[in-house]
Order: C-alpha cells, then sequence, then structure tokens
C-alpha cells in the first residue's frame, strides 16, 4: 500500500456529473468551487462547453443549489461533506487509508472533498482536484476512466504493474485524450478534467511513477486506481 505523503491543499475544485445512461458515460465539469482566504463559493459553468452538453444529457443541477446564474457562497461545505462518512466512524482510519490517506494526515475538509472526490452511487456527482500550478513533489490516486469499458470482468489487472500514458488527438470532437496501458494494454483514459494537467506533467517529465493501486466496485462496474508520484517542477 503507498501512502500519499505530500499534500496539495486546493485551492479549487472541479464539480463533475456523469449520465445515469450506460451508452453515455462522459463526466462532465459542470461547477467549480473556490476558496479564497477561508471562505468557499459555488458557481455554475454555465458558459462552458460541458454544462450545455451535460444539460441535452439530463443534468439538472445539484439539488442543494438549484439557481443556475447564482454564485453561492453560504452552506457550501457543510452540503457537501454530508457526501463523506462522519470522522466519528469506527471505521474512519480505514476509510483514510482507501483513500491512501495516514491517519494523522493534516488536511481540511475542502482538501478532502478533493482526494476523496465524494462520489455516491446514487447520483452522478464528483469531485476533481485540478492540482492546479504545483511545482512540488506530490501524489494522488488517479481513477481509470472507462475502465470497465475496456477490460473485460474476466481479464486481472495485476496491483503494482506500472502504468503508461498516451497523448492522441480525438478526431470527433478535435481534442486531446489521453490513453492509459497497463501491460501494453489499454485500460481506460484520464479523466478530461485532467487532461491539462496530466498533458503538462508528460511533456515536462515530471511524472516519477504510474502504478495500479487499488481495485475495488462491483464486477459488473469494476474500478481501477493508478498511484502517482509527480517529481517537483524544473
Amino acid at each position: 500500500m503507498n501512502f500519499i505523503e505530500h499534500i496539495v491543499e486546493p485551492s479549487r475544485l472541479l464539480l463533475t456529473w456523469q449520465s445515469s445512461d450506460e451508452k453515455h458515460r462522459v463526466r462532465y465539469v459542470v461547477a467549480e468551487l473556490k476558496r479564497v482566504n477561508g471562505e468557499i463559493s459555488l458557481r455554475y459553468l454555465t458558459n462552458h462547453p460541458d454544462f450545455q452538453s451535460a444539460k441535452k444529457h439530463g443534468f439538472k443541477l445539484y439539488p442543494a443549489f438549484i439557481e443556475e446564474t447564482k454564485v453561492y457562497d453560504l452552506g457550501i461545505l457543510d452540503t457537501f461533506m454530508r457526501r463523506l462518512p462522519p470522522k466519528s466512524r469506527g471505521d474512519y482510519i480505514q476509510y483514510l487509508e482507501g483513500l491512501r490517506l495516514k491517519p494523522d494526515v493534516q488536511l481540511s475538509d475542502f482538501g478532502l472533498l478533493g482526494y476523496s472526490s465524494a462520489k455516491l452511487p446514487s447520483d452522478g456527482f464528483s469531485f476533481i482536484h485540478p492540482f492546479d500550478n504545483v511545482d512540488g513533489s506530490f501524489e494522488f490516486l488517479l481513477e481509470v476512466a472507462g475502465y470497465s469499458y475496456y477490460v473485460a470482468p474476466d481479464e486481472d489487472v495485476t496491483l503494482g504493474a506500472e502504468a503508461t500514458f498516451k497523448i492522441e488527438k480525438e478526431l470527433d470532437r478535435q481534442e486531446d485524450v489521453i490513453k492509459i496501458y497497463v501491460s501494453n494494454k489499454q485500460v481506460g483514459y484520464v479523466t478530461r478534467a485532467l487532461i491539462p494537467a496530466v498533458k503538462d506533467w508528460l511533456i515536462q517529465g515530471r511524472i516519477n511513477n504510474a502504478r495500479v493501486e487499488k481495485k475495488n466496485g462491483s464486477p459488473n462496474q469494476p474500478t481501477l486506481y493508478l498511484y502517482l508520484s509527480i517529481a517537483e517542477k524544473k
């Protein structure tokens, strides 16, 4: 088990949404949470193509924040922390370990939303820590997007196996995608919201280590996570 040794406190988080339609599983960035001087605000990215595409596929806004054009600045952290288990739970240390966070980790609740993704099976929302402008070294878990579509149920991906990345241009939408390979077989790709960061790390040669860290989920919906170690920017 590899623990995250260097924590990056986020200044912003991306709220994403994914349709429950099995034929359309794109994860769209629909809102942004910003933290400035300890104050947190939320606004929907109404002018972003992702927001418009999400609405076409059934996106209805987050239930607690139903005004599309409003900038929210009250009750945001309390609302989203309900998506995480309470710290008073007896198995909370095991929960942190599942995120590869140490029991004594120094991390704000805002940061925990980013490192945990706060994903629930009951809706399509989750958070992404964008790791904006981080010059120092750090580590994090990267969920392999589309894993269940690339790996058959009877196939196995070995824990600890090295992962590699390949940047390609997606002709349909004329945008970059980053494919993920393990043992020379594609197992998925980098989620769209993290493509700019991962592309920069690849170009700069900052990815020290990328290995299969854990597998979970159900047989019909398996998930795969990589442990990424990012080097200091030179």
